[in-house]
Formats: structure tokens, sequence, C-alpha cells
């Protein structure tokens, strides 16, 4: 059976999925931060960065499987 998107089209879309949401939750970061909602800004802070790692880690796993 034949695929209609590759594997890697789809850890392509992904990738940059994490890396946009993470991007969004930086300037939600800034906004709790100017709002006063410390708590919230470090949760999401968090979220950020685990959205950015995650989507860093799998761009370095995949370059490296490239090679």
């Amino acid at each position: 059976m034949r695929t209609v998107i590759s594997s890697s089209t789809i850890h392509t879309v992904i990738r940059w999925g994490l890396g946009i949401h993470g991007t969004l939750h930086l300037f939600e970061f800034v906004l709790n931060l100017f709002e006063g909602a410390v708590l919230s800004a470090l949760l999401t802070l968090l979220s950020a960065s685990l959205m950015i790692g995650g989507a860093l880690i799998d761009a370095s796993h995949h370059k490296i499987e490239n090679h």
C-alpha cells in the first residue's frame, strides 16, 4: 500500500509546528510577565522550552540520519 504523505514530510510538518507553537508560547510568556502573572509566565516558558527543544532535537536527529 502506498502512503500519500511520506514520513519525512510528516516529521517536517510536526517539527515546524512545534517550533511555531513554541515561539507563540514565548510571546505569551512576555504577555504574562507584562500582566504580572509570574507563575503562568514560568509555566508558559517551560512549555515553550519543551516545544522548541523538541523541534531542535528532531531537526538534529534527522541531520545525523541523512548523512
